[in-house]
């Protein structure tokens, strides 16, 4: 063989292996692999629903109910589907909420499912950052735009936020805007990660609402 048939061939071969890479994740090759699969199997993810249980889909697949916590998943990108427990389902419409889980991370879902497709609660979820300090990060989206964070009790920044430095530590974040309630939540900022916080809030009702369902129910 030539060495122009040899060069050929090599950058076929790379070009195919390219090609391959490319469209087969490496990161759920390796996680099948026995002596591998624990170092790339290894995220957890904590999903939690307040005032009753719900089903559990995670790409199509039944996990049971709330409260579970999964253990074990590869790194990737997770569609969690959520559909309430009880009598009145027709109240209550199926959550699609989508999640990152990286590598050697935890992630947590704490929503409680109300009617009308509202939601209220948190979603917790780290994504790696390359920097050359020894640094960490906080992002926060609500939908309410424009809630106002408060970190450890003092104000921070209206939402949203991208990639906030913060020191490693543990710290106390609360999202408020007015005419919501108010989410607080335990946070752990970790060097070379940034943790993604998202916030769905429930109106407050008004004084009107609360007027008008009583005359209702006394009729």
């Amino acid at each position: 063989m030539t060495k122009k048939s040899i060069t050929i061939t090599v950058i076929i071969l790379i070009l195919l292996f390219s090609i391959l890479l490319y469209f087969i994740p490496i990161n759920s090759i390796l996680g099948k692999l026995p002596f591998l699969d624990r170092f790339y199997n290894n995220t957890t993810l904590e999903i939690v629903t307040k005032k009753g249980k719900a089903r559990i889909w995670i790409n199509g697949k039944d996990y049971g109910e709330t409260p579970n916590t999964i253990e074990n998943l590869a790194e990737g990108t997770y569609l969690v589907e959520l559909e309430k427990i009880g009598d009145e389902k027709f109240f209550y419409e199926k959550q699609s909420i989508q999640v990152e889980l990286t590598r050697n991370t935890s992630a947590r879902i704490d929503i409680e499912i109300g009617p009308d497709n509202i939601l209220h609660g948190s979603i917790i979820y780290y994504t790696p950052i390359r920097t050359s300090t020894d640094e960490g990060f906080l992002t926060v989206i609500s939908n309410v735009d424009g809630a106002k964070i408060f970190l450890d009790k003092e104000f921070l920044k209206s939402t949203p936020v991208s990639n906030l430095n913060l020191r490693e530590n543990q710290y106390q974040v609360k999202v408020t805007a007015q005419g919501y309630e108010e989410i607080e939540v335990p946070v752990l900022v970790r060097n070379n990660y940034s943790l993604n916080l998202k916030t769905y809030h429930f109106p407050i009702p008004t004084q009107f609402d609360l007027v008008e369902t009583t005359e209702t129910i006394n009729e």
